[in-house]
């Protein structure tokens, strides 16, 4: 099912900055969409691309971080993800696959690819408002 992560948000208590809030829309998007992603990519032989996809599980930050550490980690996932929204837009619309038997493969794979792709393109955004913020 396709789910929406909404990207306009507000502050959850006044203590809580932008930066932290990004952080934790950051890590909501990873968890519901990286076995998507990861399977569209996959299945439009962007196996490579996977990898950009576990470099984001090498992202840590320590509880007791620094605010220029934490902006550090959503810089970095910034940019990845921006590469990794790069790759998923050189995937070619109306992409035919072909199943194991020869057969065309699933007409919803296109949808797949363009609503991963939004729900990247809204977490790049996220992180750039909140980068700027």
């Amino acid at each position: 099912m396709n789910s929406i992560v909404f990207t306009h948000f507000a502050v959850p208590s006044a203590s809580a900055g932008a930066l932290d809030v990004a952080l934790h829309r950051l890590g909501a998007w990873f968890d519901t969409e990286r076995e998507t992603l990861g399977r569209v990519l996959t299945q439009a032989g962007r196996r490579g691309a996977c990898r950009i996809l576990d470099m984001m599980d090498q992202l840590h930050l320590d509880g007791d971080a620094m605010p220029h550490e934490l902006r550090e980690v959503l810089e970095e996932a910034r940019d990845t993800l921006a590469a990794l929204l790069e790759t998923l837009r050189e995937i070619p619309t109306c992409c035919r696959l072909e199943t194991a038997w020869g057969l065309p493969g699933p007409d919803t794979f296109d949808r797949h690819v363009r609503w991963s792709g939004a729900r990247l393109e809204d977490i790049v955004a996220t992180l750039n408002r909140a980068l700027a913020a």
